[in-house]
């Protein structure tokens, strides 16, 4: 169906932000170019009347995409779908229109949909305009998305504006009462341009993303205009300040957290995910009954905080509370730096510890000496309970699996089973997590002997990437195939869907509810080379090669934790399944309750089990300050010194860049350079990857996936590299001259997009 900017109606939203509000905009008196709309679909007819319409026009065409869910307040989907530019025959035309309509399949689109886990369904429409032929173009914000002020913000570059958004040029920059000295960009179009863009302001009662053109000949033109998606955002920095203080407050200076456990959750965990870790570290959870079992004191009566804390909205555990459940009050703590060991600390030395420490090390002995000599049979019995649970385990899956519940019945299920997983089900996977840090210290002390320090840690990371054929091995290379060969997707999906990034938040979509979208382009040639360049070695021989009479010890040593590593990504399976099942069951309630999916997670379970619509306001309000958190990322192991020093500037700034902050956040990582997409699938990926590129595009989309914070040489404040940053939650710092060259692959870098500095860790 084809509609004119002229004749759409005022209802018809659906076709897309971007097109209806070009619509209105020339239906309310604004200088808009002339076009139509080809709504949701490209039939014969639309194709014979698009025919007609090229035959009746004398000027180059634009054709772009606006999707249902494109420019929405919530999302902008900026440069995920498609834009053609000086069409000039109907072949280009025909051929642009359906492209267009195609591009919502594309891979960075997809990437984008499932980042940001919209509910709504995104169908395709496409705009047809006229042309401009432009001296200047460029945006202008109604609030600068820097934060550099507080009022209203112009970028603008010399001809078409495609490069500013794309982040190819850097744009000159225009601020209130700026005088304009150019003979192009006159003061007489600066004024008319900013008046344009107030009247939308009025209008529409919003603050906006304005892009313009000015003609050649000198007329303003207003080309597309979209709520500003980050003011949804609360104000990070007041967030964090506050956060801070909170810190400050609680907790002593020195005090340590160890964020290893959960290096793999990749966003802050929403407010239902966090509460069941949370009760896992608490009195009577799985990490309590862990310690009980292998021997250690774990809680007492009069103890009842949880060992897990939220950390800017991540998940740390306190090191200052962990040390006494392992043995009692003793005048040492554990400290993590520069690897986990007991300190003494004469302020813990009072009248309880001095009687008890003699009783406390006695113990500390016989545990050790216990964990040490049955470490095999734990993992037997480890084992035995794995084949039980995931008996249990084996039944129907995915989001319809509890349809036929009734509500209360179904709330009653979310009870039992969220107590069941903080409890039962993690008793294993912490007793093996902590066996195999034993058995890793111990193996890591056994070969220090033999070959020094340094090269004893690379040697059992080389033994770890080679000598294990891990459940997350055999799940990767399953993936692969059913990317390569889509026959074999449902089978994957059966045994492997209820898994997906980001799989410790309950807010992430597992791959089963993504279907297809699941999977990227691989040709089998691909494949083949893939599954080809990972080679299980024979660490046993290597061992007997070893100059040393602790050969067998080592190799003891090497087994045991093969076996306890494997299992425990066994362990991760299963679990994953009953993890999975309670997103379900929340999912199929925020149907029942009327709660936005996006919003449900956010909830606790106690607010669920007695709910009332008013916690919605929390619930939203939980939401925003975790995304403003987000973008906020310390050390694996941090202490509130490091937290305090950082975000007050108090690091040193000798090795610092400056640039321009393109989306706010504090990011610490490990520099990956990417000058092509060519190059992304032959990079290893670290744990905190920072890109560093010339510029980005949408086809960059599934890298900031991955991305911990971005580092570019170009790119403005609407270049796709901000915007998508931005609404992703990812610190990103732009107009770091020759960044792709001076900074060195494997770097260790601060990215503050506050500011906009860079600073090499020394």
């Amino acid at each position: 169906m084809l509609y004119s900017f002229e004749t759409l109606p005022k209802e018809l939203k659906a076709v897309g932000g971007k097109a209806y509000m070009l619509a209105m905009m020339l239906q309310d008196g604004l200088p808009i170019p002339t076009g139509f709309i080809i709504h949701e679909s490209f039939t014969a007819e639309d194709e014979e009347n698009l025919r007609s319409f090229y035959l009746s026009r004398n000027f180059s065409l634009a054709v772009r995409s606006s999707a249902s869910a494109e420019d929405s307040k919530d999302h902008s989907f900026a440069g995920q779908n498609t834009t053609f530019l000086y069409v000039e025959n109907l072949e280009e035309l025909i051929s642009a229109v359906k492209k267009c309509f195609s591009s919502i399949n594309n891979e960075s689109s997809k990437s984008y949909r499932q980042n940001i886990s919209t509910a709504v369904e995104s169908r395709m429409n496409v705009v047809i305009q006229e042309m401009v032929d432009p001296a200047y173009a460029g945006v202008f914000f109604s609030k600068d998305p820097t934060g550099a002020t507080s009022d209203w913000l112009l970028e603008y570059i010399d001809g078409v504006g495609e490069d500013l958004v794309s982040g190819k040029r850097t744009p000159k920059k225009v601020y209130p009462n700026t005088i304009v000295e150019n003979e192009d960009l006159s003061q007489e179009n600066l004024n008319e341009l900013v008046s344009h863009c107030h009247r939308i302001e009025g209008l529409y009662d919003d603050k906006f993303d304005i892009e313009w053109a000015i003609s050649k000949t000198g007329e303003v033109y207003i080309l597309q205009s979209r709520p500003i998606t980050t003011l949804k955002d609360l104000d990070s920095k007041k967030i964090a300040t506050q956060e801070l203080e909170r810190l400050k407050n609680e907790f002593s200076e020195d005090t340590y957290w160890d964020g290893q456990t959960f290096s793999e959750l990749t966003v802050c965990p929403s407010t239902f995910s966090f509460s069941l870790w949370e009760k896992s570290f608490a009195p009577g959870g799985g990490f309590d009954l862990a310690l009980k079992e292998l021997g250690y004191l774990g809680f007492e009566d009069n103890q009842s905080k949880s060992l897990l804390d939220s950390i800017f909205g991540r998940s740390y555990i306190n090191l200052e509370r962990l040390g006494p459940l392992y043995f009692g009050p003793i005048p040492y703590r554990i400290n993590p730096i520069p690897r986990v060991h007991l300190e003494f600390r004469l302020s813990k030395l009072n009248f309880e510890t001095i009687v008890k420490t003699p009783k406390t090390v006695f113990k500390m002995l016989s545990v050790a000496m216990s964990i040490n000599t049955h470490r095999r049979p734990f993992i037997e019995k480890s084992r035995e309970n794995l084949i039980a649970f995931s008996t249990i385990m084996e039944k129907g899956s995915g989001p319809e699996s509890y349809a036929d519940f009734e509500t209360h019945k179904l709330i009653e299920r979310l009870q039992k089973e969220s107590h069941i997983f903080s409890t039962k089900t993690l008793l294993w996977p912490y007793v093996l997590i902590s066996l195999t840090e034993t058995t890793h210290q111990s193996l890591f002390s056994y070969l220090k002997g033999v070959t020094g320090e340094s090269e004893a840690e690379q040697i059992i990371t080389r033994w770890m990437g080679t000598g294990l054929q891990t459940e997350t091995y055999d799940m990767t290379r399953y993936f692969n195939k059913a990317c390569a060969y889509p026959e074999v997707r449902q089978l994957f999906m059966q045994k492997y869907g209820h898994r997906c990034p980001g799989e410790l938040d309950l807010n992430s979509k597992r791959w089963e509810e993504m279907g297809d979208d699941a999977f990227f382009e691989l040709s089998p040639s691909e494949y083949e080379e893939l599954k080809s360049s990972h080679s299980i070695c024979d660490i046993a021989a290597e061992i007997e090669e070893l100059k040393t009479i602790k050969k067998a010890l080592i190799l003891e040593e090497w087994l045991l934790l093969k076996d306890l590593l494997e299992l425990r990504e066994k362990w991760k399976m299963a679990l994953l399944k009953q993890f999975s099942h309670i997103r379900y069951m929340l999912l199929e309630l925020s149907k029942r309750l009327e709660i936005p999916n996006d919003l449900v997670f956010y909830i606790t379970l106690d607010e669920i089990s007695d709910y009332a619509k008013s916690i919605l306001s929390t619930a939203q309000e939980r939401k925003l300050r975790s995304l403003a958190l987000s973008r906020y990322n310390f050390s694996t192991v941090t202490c509130l010194k490091e937290i305090k020093d950082t975000l007050e500037n108090n690091v040193p700034v000798e090795n610092s860049m400056k640039g321009e902050g393109i989306s706010t956040g504090l990011v610490k990582g490990e520099v990956v350079i990417i000058n092509s997409m060519a190059d992304v699938s032959k990079i290893k990926w670290p744990k905190n990857p920072i890109i560093v590129a010339k510029a980005t595009d949408p086809g960059w989309t599934p890298v900031f996936i991955r991305a911990k914070g971005i580092i570019v040489e170009r790119g403005g404040a609407l270049s796709h590299c901000a915007i998508v940053a931005r609404e992703m939650g990812i610190p990103a710092v732009s107009g770091i001259k020759n960044c792709y060259i001076n900074l060195k692959e494997g770097q260790n870098v601060w990215i503050n997009g506050n500011d906009g500095t860079v600073t090499a860790v020394q």
